[in-house]
């Protein structure tokens, strides 16, 4: 039925191993970087959700008059965690140096472990919210300013001029344990959680710092103000 000179056209097992070869090679360049991508969102879209249940729990204590700033004394850090446990529901409550239930050993994104006042591995209270996300609070005194009228510095000693500020731990004690990638931090201001940063260039220190100006760049785009009106930075 067909000639002996009949032609089939096809590839040979080479060509199909050549091609699946380099397909192999190309997949394992951009895959692992295409998933740390979709880790990091997925860690930007969880820091968002906690930023808002903070400033939520925080209003509903504000309601109740049970408010940090009404009952706690200054450097009172426990008082201050204590009040956020009213209105979040927890898995753990810690006081222990790291590690414990709450916390592991973390690290800044520039690999060092201690910076300024806001030490990753400090014996802080923190708590592990039932959602899988931990928060360490730092209580200072109640005499701060809104965010509206926010300092980078007060000239006095040099510090935010906050009530205080808390370490956000967005997947607990999964890591990296990182600042700038799953770790931020947040101050308390008069009338809520403000996002932190730090240093004159936010974005270089989201890139290769410290990783605490994350915290701003990925809420409102590193400005020293939070208007809850505003569209979130991506």
């Amino acid at each position: 039925i067909f000639g002996d000179n009949m032609k089939y056209k096809g590839f040979t097992l080479a060509e199909v191993l050549t091609t699946l070869g380099i397909i192999g090679v190309v997949a394992a360049m951009t895959i692992p970087t295409l998933m740390a991508k979709i880790q990091e969102i997925s860690y930007k879209s969880q820091y968002k959700k906690i930023f808002s249940e903070l400033n939520q729990a925080l209003r509903l204590l504000e309601e109740d008059d049970s408010s940090p700033l009404l009952l706690c004394k200054s450097m009172d850090d426990k008082c201050f965690r204590d009040q956020f446990v009213k209105k979040i529901k927890i898995s753990h409550i810690c006081n222990e140096a790291i590690p414990n239930k709450c916390q592991v050993k973390s690290k800044y994104l520039n690999n060092t472990e201690q910076v300024l006042k806001t030490n990753v591995n400090g014996k802080w209270p923190a708590f592990m919210a039932l959602r899988g996300y931990s928060v360490k609070f730092r209580y200072h005194y109640n005499n701060c300013v809104t965010y509206d009228e926010l300092d980078k510095v007060n000239n006095l000693n040099g510090n935010l001029n906050s009530c205080g500020w808390v370490q956000v731990d967005v997947n607990g004690l999964s890591g990296p344990n990182q600042v700038g990638k799953d770790i931020f931090f947040l101050v308390l201001m008069q009338n809520g959680f403000a996002t932190r940063f730090y240093t004159d260039n936010p974005i270089n220190d989201c890139k290769k710092g410290t990783g605490i100006s994350c915290s701003s760049l990925y809420i409102n785009g590193g400005g020293l103000n939070f208007n809850e009106e505003q569209t979130p930075h991506k």
